[in-house]
């Protein structure tokens, strides 16, 4: 079959810097799409491919750190999921990243990119939901400092 392209969405939380959304161990959402995947049914329903991107901005909260495990690093956990409600650990995993900051870091957008072969039986579904979490753990406070963005493509076929 040919390459056939399905639909191609994007999911913005937020685009400006500046934010200061707290980060926490908590799984924040911050990224969700649905991709349209009816026109690969019947002849590529075993053929779907996902390309998933995403960016996070973070930025150190401007609260007086703790002095207990200050050279400890903070680490800051993406994940990327099928399906699901969009409550973190509903859905099946399809990336899971991890990131260690430190007090001294200097701080980048942090990108991840994943792909997916979902099964027919969510290809027979119509729609396929992806979302994207971030959850901090560590001693120091981190927020989500600027933009957050979340994309995705799905195309079928085998050539």
């Amino acid at each position: 079959m040919p390459i056939q392209f399905l639909d191609s969405r994007i999911s913005i939380h937020s685009n400006e810097f500046g934010g200061s959304d707290p980060l926490s161990d908590l799984p924040l959402l911050i990224g969700d799409i649905g991709l349209q995947v009816l026109a690969a049914i019947p002849l590529n329903t075993s053929n779907v491919r996902v390309a998933l991107t995403g960016t996070a901005v973070i930025d150190f909260a401007p609260a007086v750190e703790p002095e207990e495990g200050i050279l400890d690093p903070t680490v800051v956990t993406l994940t990327v999921e099928r399906g699901g409600d969009g409550t973190a650990g509903t859905g099946v995993t399809i990336l899971n990243e991890q990131f260690e900051i430190y007090r001294w870091s200097t701080l980048f957008p942090i990108s991840v990119s994943a792909a997916d072969f979902p099964p027919a039986a969510d290809v027979l579904g119509h729609q396929i939901r992806y979302t994207l979490f971030i959850a901090v753990d560590g001693y120091f406070s981190l927020v989500l400092g600027g933009p957050a963005v979340f994309n995705g493509i799905a195309s079928a076929g085998t050539t």
